[in-house]
């Protein structure tokens, strides 16, 4: 990414208190520590907030003669001159040096270099949704959930609970996009307060997930109405009435076993399609945007020294399993310890 448009990224990211909370059901602080702190930039900066909407636009600025959609990946080849052939479920192919899984946690990629690589069900189901702050609205939400970058309130292990997150812009997303080098047109965001009900996939009040997943959004209101039943606190219950109905989504979340060693080839994996984890840490698209950077820092590395790619690939894969996999493992163990994950 060029610097213009991580300076655009910074603009438009929020900048919430350096901390992540835990509370329980009456509110009463459980844990409350300090985030992260220094960007890549080294400046000094704290943790910020994306709208993954937002993020996405600014990173596919100037890609669009490079970038398709509508292709579904079914199977790969590796060719003789050591090229791979990727084959899509319309009849399409495309030949590059390197092939790279970022497809998810359903990663078809995953499959076939990796076919023992597992993903379990963490047995935990999220709704996702925003709260927004345009106008007044932002006097009707609690302080308390401006004080950190994340809050969890958890009704225990086994229990259903809340995450919070305000996404409130440095520079609104379509001003300040016009007015980097070069221009980058970004759609119009208000100011949002990120909101989710998480619950055992057993709970009562969870259908199983297939039926989750064709609720409408006024249905799966619903069903964080049903979850969030007894003593919990009635600032939780006020925010769920300032959620935005349409924007609710639910969520299977998975995690993934670490693998062994695998031989390098001109194919790997970033983000969720090796290293599903929990949202618990907040900590997922962090590491996937880290991955990128490591695999294009071991790439320039590998050509500059007259590498093979392949050198630079084992370089990556060795780097992004040792730190990746220990986050999947504390995303666990965290999980297990706040929300009742698997």
């Amino acid at each position: 990414m060029s610097r213009p448009l991580f300076r655009l990224c910074l603009a438009t990211a929020g900048s919430p208190p350096a901390r992540i909370s835990v509370r329980n059901r009456h509110l009463d602080a459980l844990a409350d520590k300090a985030a992260l702190r220094g960007s890549p930039a080294g400046d000094g900066q704290g943790p910020l907030a994306f709208n993954r909407p937002t993020l996405r636009q600014v990173m596919l600025a100037g890609l669009r003669d490079h970038v398709h959609y509508g292709a579904r990946l079914t199977a790969y080849r590796h060719e003789a001159d050591g090229t791979v052939t990727a084959h899509f479920a319309d009849g399409r192919t495309a030949s590059a040096d390197l092939l790279v899984g970022a497809d998810g946690v359903n990663s078809t990629v995953r499959r076939a270099l990796l076919p023992e690589a597992r993903i379990e069900d963490a047995g935990l189901r999220l709704i996702y949704g925003k709260i927004p702050l345009t106008g007044s609205a932002r006097a009707d939400v609690p302080p308390w959930v401006f004080d950190s970058i994340f809050t969890v309130v958890t009704g225990g292990p086994g229990h259903p609970h809340v995450g919070l997150g305000p996404v409130e812009f440095n520079a609104r997303p379509e001003q300040a996009g016009p007015a980097h080098v070069p221009p980058v047109a970004l759609s119009p965001v208000d100011d949002y307060v990120a909101c989710m009900v998480g619950a055992p996939s057993d709970h009562p009040a969870v259908p199983p997930f297939e039926v989750l997943r064709a609720l409408t959004p006024a249905q799966l209101r619903d069903v964080t109405r049903e979850v969030l039943v007894g003593e919990w606190h009635e600032d939780v219950h006020h925010l769920l009435d300032l959620w935005d109905t349409h924007s609710l989504f639910a969520l299977r979340i998975s995690t993934a076993v670490p693998v062994p060693a695998w031989e390098s080839r001109p194919v790997t994996l970033i983000g969720d399609a090796i290293h599903a984890m929990s949202p618990v840490l907040a900590m997922g698209a962090n590491t996937a945007l880290r991955d990128a950077g490591e695999l294009t820092h071991a790439i320039a590395g590998a050509v500059g020294r007259g590498e093979r790619l392949v050198d630079a690939v084992r370089a990556y894969e060795n780097r992004m399993t040792d730190y990746a996999f220990s986050i999947v493992t504390d995303s666990r163990r965290t999980g297990q310890q706040r929300v009742g994950q698997r």
